[in-house]
């Protein structure tokens, strides 16, 4: 009897050890997650102060819409919108285009060379760690000589080719994990290498590119080092018109806040939208790599 008093108040006691375990450790991730969130929650929140109040960092003050609405009327702000949305569109489906078909054929064609699929892997890797500063000399010298940085298609060349080596090393751990004998069998069946990637491995495969189109999505939008080094003041994107509230009269601090408040709403509500999907694929690209 005594015996199984005790089990009970040592079972007892563990479930009360696991669920203050538990408290305590959602208490620190929500601190941690606050004290990340306090830049972003001190920028919206700094939205709707005047410039004069947005000096001083205080959290007293009267809410005003005037620094939005002087922002949203400032209709040189929807070029620049246009140009990053552009940019997104545009750059997201051509990355898809050509890495989805090369992520595919690096997964499972055939090469007359042994070592090219290993070699052309690697080569995509490689280029995902070069940094954009390394290039930008000689892309500075050819977008002024040819006038690509008068035209959006210009960006776009610079973003599809940093971007669709992510692609590839994101999908290729997705195709590896395809069973290779569903393609052998689409090809008994007399399937091309195109109908075996769009009715066979596509469908298996969306997560990762639901993933990866949302990575590239973010990568673009976000992007500011190209966007400012690479166009005109008619190509430039959202992030290139952010920087020009620091002048040399001052920092518009307010109206900084205010614009990257709009800049960051449609990445997150993007994010919110479909972050299962993202972080399925994230999550199965890990396991799979």
């Amino acid at each position: 009897m005594a015996s199984t008093r005790s089990l009970k108040d040592l079972s007892r006691s563990m479930k009360l050890r696991r669920i203050l375990r538990n408290i305590a450790l959602t208490v620190v991730i929500y601190a941690i997650a606050i004290v990340y969130f306090s830049p972003v929650l001190y920028m919206f929140i700094s939205g709707f102060k005047t410039e004069i109040q947005a000096i001083s960092p205080s959290l007293h003050f009267t809410p005003t819409l005037e620094t939005y609405s002087k922002v949203l009327s400032d209709s040189s702000m929807y070029g620049f919108l246009r140009n990053s949305l552009f940019q997104v569109i545009a750059g997201t489906g051509l990355c898809l285009l050509l890495g989805v078909p090369a992520a595919f054929i690096l997964a499972f064609g055939k090469f007359r060379k042994k070592g090219t699929k290993e070699k052309t892997y690697t080569w995509f890797i490689t280029t995902i760690l070069l940094p954009p500063v390394a290039v930008l000399i000689p892309l500075y010298t050819w977008y002024q000589a040819f006038g690509l940085n008068k035209t959006p298609l210009g960006l776009m060349l610079a973003y599809v080719g940093f971007h669709v080596p992510i692609v590839v090393w994101m999908l290729h751990s997705f195709f590896t994990d395809v069973p290779g004998e569903i393609i052998e069998a689409a090809e008994i069946d007399g399937c091309t290498r195109f109908q075996q990637l769009v009715h066979v491995a596509l469908p298996l495969v969306r997560t990762g590119i639901v993933a990866s189109a949302l990575l590239v999505i973010v990568f673009i939008w976000n992007e500011f080092f190209l966007g400012f080094n690479l166009t005109s003041n008619t190509t430039a994107t959202l992030p290139v018109y952010m920087a020009r509230f620091r002048e040399q009269q001052g920092m518009f601090i307010a109206q900084l806040s205010a614009s990257s408040t709009i800049a960051i709403l449609p990445a997150v509500v993007l994010g919110w939208m479909t972050q299962k999907s993202l972080v399925k694929g994230l999550t199965m690209g890990a396991v799979k790599g």
